[in-house]
């Protein structure tokens, strides 16, 4: 080749490269995330700069790898083309999600892809879960929190967003990776929903799901949303504790040698129902004087727990332990056991009092009465109600005794003695059928118990320790004929 050639070749080459800049196709539809069923008239989109000729359209896969020839020589212009969905010259396209198109010309290297997959998809059913709660009274989680062993109801919700009705399937509840039940449908018709629910006992440690044709039974055009699960459904561990401290009725860190006291505490359940909590107390290195087991515990309940201790004279020390054998699982260990020091005290006598005041609630005993009278049937059993009180501290031992007087006739209706106690209070309740017709006097009468007798305790008050009440007794007149 002479150099008059090559100038000539080479200038050629220059004005192709100068005509080249500015020329373009970009594919505007599909451009990714669309989900084109097969069979559908679909329009395929693209704008040209300065292309000649006609255009060859291609589908491919994400990977770049080539499927099939849609079309082979499609004018540039106007820049669309109606395709029958999953077509292609020859054969077709199967369902699948990573498709993408390429626009590229007859004449020039000069082409463009979808900038993102698109989907092809099948005529079939598509089943998906579009809600899952775990609901009470409100379409909120109730409880918020819960633990093992707590009956928890979970609703869902189904759609089958297709145009293809679903055959029969089932809903499954899915722990971890192991569907633990099952619901089933019989079939969903295309655009239906339906509802339905799980109660699930609780178990931590697994997430839980709602797993719409859970055993694979319908062939749907989208495989993907037919799982849900609740990030807000999660167990949570309980936590015994202290609510009040370990308590002794003394009210300080002494008590009286060789009386009984009361010891008291208050058991916390944190945030979430607890199961079959044991609790025991007693004496650090001696006797265990409570040990029970509760079934339940409700989330933040409070449960009382207490025994009577006659204290010995010296230091000792006594304890309640929850959960002593640790079956309960907790957030917090640490804070199940508590311990109290307690220093028994000889006294000397007469330095213990107590006023101990009786009163017979008439209110109770009889019902309603007009200005103090009381007027009762003969052979109307009654319950006679009151309550004796110690007004200067905890009562620990006491005798009531209860009787009747009719004239010069005393009959005996009630005696109990309360030595295992430590209270302020002391109820009582015994049954009395009015026998004798006529006026009649009540009396219920407290005193020291021989225990408190025996440690020199002295009654301050001894005029309140009785409480009467005078009763009318009339007979039923009987009914004429």
């Amino acid at each position: 080749m002479n150099c008059k050639k090559v100038l000539i070749f080479t200038a050629a080459l220059a004005w192709l490269a100068v005509a080249a800049l500015g020329q373009s196709i970009t594919v505007t539809a599909p451009n990714g995330g669309e989900r084109w069923m097969i069979g559908d008239p679909v329009t395929i989109t693209w704008t040209a700069a300065d292309i000649p000729g006609d255009v060859r359209i291609l589908l491919l896969r994400s990977g770049g790898a080539l499927v099939g020839t849609i079309a082979s020589a499609v004018p540039i212009s106007p820049g669309s083309f109606s395709w029958e969905a999953g077509a292609l010259a020859p054969g077709s396209a199967e369902a699948g999600e990573n498709y993408l198109i390429r626009i590229r010309s007859n004449r020039l290297d000069i082409w463009d892809n979808s900038n993102a997959a698109f989907a092809l998809v099948g005529r079939q059913p598509n089943i998906k879960i579009s809600t899952m709660k775990a609901i009470g009274h409100t379409h909120t989680i109730i409880p918020l929190v819960f633990a093992a062993g707590d009956s928890v109801t979970i609703m869902y919700y189904l759609q089958n967003d297709s145009s293809y009705a679903a055959g029969a399937f089932n809903v499954g509840l899915r722990l971890g990776g192991t569907i633990v039940a099952r619901n089933p449908y019989p079939e969903l018709a295309n655009g239906a929903s339906a509802s339905g629910e799980f109660i699930w006992t609780a178990t931590c440690g697994s997430p839980i799901a709602v797993v719409a044709d859970c055993d694979g039974a319908v062939a749907e055009n989208n495989e993907g949303d037919n799982v849900m699960t609740d990030p807000e459904l999660a167990c949570t561990l309980p936590n015994l504790m202290f609510f009040r401290d370990l308590y002794c009725s003394s009210g300080t860190a002494t008590a009286k040698a060789g009386l009984p006291y009361a010891f008291r505490a208050t058991m916390h359940s944190d945030l979430v129902r607890t199961h079959n909590v044991r609790v025991t107390g007693g004496v650090v290195g001696g006797a265990v004087l409570y040990d029970e087991t509760f079934a339940e515990l409700a989330p933040e309940a409070l449960q009382d727990v207490s025994f009577v201790w006659e204290v010995p004279e010296g230091a000792q020390r006594v304890y309640f332990d929850f959960d002593p054998d640790n079956t309960v699982s907790e957030s917090n260990e640490r804070d199940n056991r508590q311990e109290l020091a307690i220093t028994g005290v000889v006294s000397t006598p007469a330095t213990e009092h107590y006023d101990i005041r009786t009163t017979i609630n008439k209110a109770k005993t009889f019902g309603l009465f007009r200005r103090g009278q009381i007027e009762v049937k003969q052979g109307q059993p009654l319950t006679v109600r009151g309550e004796v009180s110690g007004t200067t501290g905890a009562v620990r031992d006491i005798k009531i005794t209860a009787w009747v007087q009719a004239g010069k006739t005393r009959t005996q209706l009630y005696e109990q003695d309360f030595s295992s106690i430590a209270s302020l209070t002391v109820p009582f309740s015994f049954p009395w059928t009015p026998a004798v017709v006529g006026e009649n006097t009540l009396v219920v009468k407290a005193e020291l118990g021989p225990h408190a007798v025996g440690v020199g305790v002295v009654d301050s008050n001894p005029a309140n320790n009785a409480d009467s009440v005078r009763v009318t007794v009339f007979a039923l007149r009987p009914r004429l004929r």
